[in-house]
């Protein structure tokens, strides 16, 4: 279970800046590798490419807006020179971002839209999460209920090498929403809403053969019940910690609490341990308390920090919370972050651990930087 902790009185968050570029919920955030580009995406069909070397003065750097429909994913490769950008027009753009003020687009891949629709709400198909290979030769897409990996090799003709459903019952299930490969390439983390096995884990040690390993399933109830009252099992996001040896999952529907709507659809953060990918084991699970009627504390992003001490996760209810998963078995909130006015939908940690990027449906995007203060003068 979770426990209330105390940041290091060493360390403090402080909201560093607010970027206002989107006319609508901004569904996505990443940063590149080197830390100085930010990429959003939002409900506006726009992404937008930051410049944060300065992160209490940001710059906007270029506006890419060639989909044509909500901006749900981005993605850098590991060596900074690729953006993917994934959109419900069933669409992802590769964008060449070497020179970050002049993107120019690499290639287009084209996912085939189906002859049906999903049952819950806006999330009527298409491109919902994409995620890059360590190595950067491997993009995988969830896109509808189907996850298809790329082969970006030749940029001039990428490829598709493999494509795996994540659902049973197709009838009853929703979108893939989330997807990432762990840090030696060799797992594929994917979730959804809506199925008996709304979290899964895939071995692509051969890319072109995916194997189903293992299912994650953080709800413990009713799947009857969930499905007769409108809900959903679901886990919203998933996050690999740096040394691979753990999964965190985002997830709404975590138990009945009472016969109310609000109350039983609860999410969570919970750990897992996936050093044996075939038998993961749930370590420990985090919630927040309810804000009030209407709430449901579902938990709609998770990341690592660079050194696997913390994680950050992003609640319906506009919390950021960070985390000290220095043990495993029990998560301990260090920090509360204030900024967000609604649903917090993406996070993404720099790669040196010191700024936070989180993005939501109130059309911005915060930057929270780590202050290190300096001890006092020895007596």
């Amino acid at each position: 279970m979770a426990s209330l902790g105390t940041p290091s009185p060493s360390e403090r968050w402080v909201l560093a800046a607010t970027l206002s570029g989107h006319g609508r919920a901004v569904n996505t955030v990443a940063f590149g590798p080197d830390g100085r580009l930010l990429a959003t995406g939002s409900r506006d069909r726009t992404v937008v490419l930051w410049d944060v070397t300065d992160v209490f003065h940001p710059s906007r750097s270029a506006d890419l807006g060639s989909h044509r429909r909500a901006v749900n994913a981005v993605a850098f490769s590991p060596d900074g020179r690729l953006l993917a950008t994934g959109s419900t027009d069933w669409s992802v753009i590769l964008w060449d971002v070497t020179d970050p003020a002049n993107p120019t687009r690499a290639a287009t891949l084209v996912h085939e839209r189906p002859g049906w629709l999903f049952r819950d709400g806006w999330r009527q198909g298409g491109v919902h999460a994409v995620g890059f290979s360590p190595d950067g030769r491997f993009l995988a897409c969830a896109c509808d209920r189907t996850v298809t990996v790329w082969d970006l090799c030749d940029l001039t003709r990428p490829s598709r090498c493999a494509a795996v459903t994540h659902h049973r019952r197709l009838w009853l299930s929703g979108p893939v929403t989330t997807v990432m490969f762990s840090p030696d390439g060799r797992l594929l983390a994917t979730g959804s809403s809506g199925d008996r096995d709304p979290g899964v884990l895939w071995d692509v040690s051969e890319p072109t053969r995916p194997v189903r390993t293992a299912a994650v399933r953080p709800q413990a109830r009713s799947r009857s019940k969930a499905l007769s009252s409108g809900g959903a099992p679901a886990v919203h996001a998933v996050g690999f910690s740096p040394d691979g040896r753990l999964l965190a999952t985002a997830s709404g529907d975590l138990g009945v609490v009472s016969g109310t709507y609000a109350s039983w659809r609860r999410g969570a953060v919970m750990l897992w341990d996936v050093t044996d990918p075939a038998h993961p084991v749930g370590t420990a699970t985090g919630s927040l308390p309810l804000g009030g009627r209407g709430d449901t504390g579902q938990m709609y992003a998770v990341a690592f920090g660079p050194d696997g001490r913390l994680l950050a996760s992003g609640c319906e209810n506009a919390a950021v919370t960070l985390w000290d998963v220095t043990d495993p078995a029990r998560l301990t909130v260090t920090a509360q972050l204030e900024g967000h006015r609604k649903a917090v939908w993406g996070l993404a940690f720099s790669p040196d651990g010191r700024t936070l990027a989180g993005c939501g449906a109130d059309t911005t995007v915060r930057l929270w930087l780590l202050l290190q203060e300096q001890a006092g003068p020895r007596g």
